[in-house]
């Protein structure tokens, strides 16, 4: 469970115990930091990136790989808000695909790029004027067109299609990108960054193995941390996908997603298909046996294919569905809130935070900076409110509890009798915790931190373990 079929993919690893003196630190060797430092590969500045696991094996390795201007009803979303915002942000979706697209070529990475047609469809009469208004929108930049069946035969009465998508391995761009930029810099794995220190012209960076000097900070890490630890969980909200890969008998060259009821998402990679559904909130509600197999069933009632690969993965949403890219503190830079589009919404990451570096200003900075009026809007409050519950209400969950010298502790009692016992307590902000009966693992329902069996942190926002008895 929770390995995608894109993790199969071999890769080389990369570690030192050297502190380390650079120019530009990039923490987070996703989508966002590893394109960032292929549009910095032409930079004189001594850079250097890391990484908590392996590059590419965290959000962006569990993802669908779409390449795509089509976003589900993003756009008018936005467009609720503001048109001009709509508007500004799909012409930096589409910068954003020809420049992905075009570096791929450039550079000849090979990811198994292949263009394919998309389609947002609807079972639903109610969602059609929805379907309509979004292509209204998109058709100010790409051509669309109606349909009514999709080629796969699944459910569709309405949709659009356009043939401007794509479609990759995440992981081979990736593994490419890290072979192509460690000829120039340094990328370190299984390096997780602890905590930030301001000196007078310099940052020192403490890491679960080195020490590092830095003057100027890029933060990729999907879900900020280190930095405004109390200002994230207000203007965004992270949101839990299930995934399912198998092996199918024709490759039907398209995506495809729905949202009507909870996400459906389709596309075709070699003879595999990639079902997604689910669009769960964190929170003290979520129940991850019981979501993968409402997926798993969903995926039963219309294809007869083996599955062989489930996973989940994480997506992050700004209250106004923008991403957030901007540097937050003097020289410190942060790229967050993808708003489920990791691979445009990196792309154009990367091409703002690398001419921030060389001392340009983007023309989209102002769209997705931190200090936008749009940001703080009425769905803060909310934020603030559930983030209150979960912080306090105890979750259910299949372990015990027990109070030591006034600290309370869950204990996972496993299948041979051994208690792993943990306070409980994220250590980020401190939210009670879920136990993941499928992973065995200790979640936090706040902002997705993960821990192991005993504790360990897994995955961020966290940078530390959970305190042990």
């Amino acid at each position: 469970m929770n390995k995608s079929i894109w993790q199969n993919t071999k890769h080389s690893i990369s570690i030192t115990k050297k502190n380390i003196d650079c120019d530009v630190l990039i923490i987070g060797g996703g989508m966002a930091g590893m394109t960032t430092l292929l549009k910095l590969f032409d930079s004189n500045k001594k850079i250097v990136l890391i990484d908590s696991s392996i590059v590419g094996n965290g959000i962006t390795g569990k993802s669908t790989g779409k390449i795509s201007v089509m976003q589900e009803y993003n756009y008018q979303k936005i467009e609720g808000i503001s048109k001009d915002l709509c508007f500004k942000y799909l012409e930096s979706q589409l910068y954003s695909v020809k420049s992905l697209i075009g570096m791929i070529k450039k550079y000849n990475i090979d990811c198994d790029l292949c263009k394919n047609d998309s389609y947002i469809f609807t079972n639903s009469k109610d969602n059609i004027e929805k379907i309509n208004n979004e292509k209204a929108i998109l058709d100010n930049v790409i051509n669309c067109s109606t349909i009514n069946k999709l080629p796969n035969g699944y459910p569709c009465i309405y949709g659009i299609k356009t043939d401007f998508s794509y479609v990759f391995n995440p992981i081979k761009y990736i593994n490419s990108v890290k072979e192509l930029c460690m000829k120039k810099f340094s990328i370190y794995e299984y390096t997780r960054a602890i905590n930030i220190s301001r000196k007078l012209d310099y940052f020192l960076v403490k890491t679960n193995k080195n020490k590092i000097k830095a003057k100027q900070i890029i933060i990729c890490t999907h879900y900020p941390i280190l930095v405004k630890k109390l200002f994230f969980p207000i203007v965004t909200n992270i949101t839990k996908e299930y995934l399912i890969g198998s092996h199918v008998l024709k490759n039907i060259k398209c995506n495809m997603i729905s949202n009507d009821d909870s996400i459906k998402s389709i596309r075709y990679y070699k003879d595999f298909m990639i079902y997604a559904g689910g669009n769960d909130l964190l929170g003290g509600k979520l129940n991850h046996k019981n979501n993968l197999n409402s997926v798993i069933n969903d995926f039963k009632r219309h294809f007869n294919y083996p599955i062989e690969y489930s996973w989940y993965n994480y997506d992050i949403t700004s209250t106004d569905y923008l991403p957030i890219i901007d540097e937050v503190e003097k020289n410190i830079f942060v790229a967050t809130a993808f708003n489920k589009w990791g691979f445009s919404n990196g792309m154009l990451a990367a091409s703002i935070l690398a001419d921030y570096i060389n001392g340009k200003k983007n023309i989209y900075a102002n769209l997705v900076s931190i200090n936008r009026k749009s940001l703080i809007n009425s769905s803060c409050i909310k934020n603030i409110f559930d983030n209150v519950v979960t912080y306090f209400k105890p979750k259910k969950s299949n372990i015990t509890f027990e109070i030591i010298d006034g600290i309370k502790y869950a204990i996972y009692t496993d299948i041979d009798g051994v208690k792993h016992k943990v306070v409980y307590k994220c250590p980020h902000l401190g939210c009670n915790l879920i136990f993941n009966e499928i992973d065995k693992t200790w979640d936090c329902p706040c902002h997705g931190s993960r821990y192991d069996i005993d504790g360990n942190v897994i995955q961020g926002p966290s940078s530390y373990s959970i305190k042990k008895k």
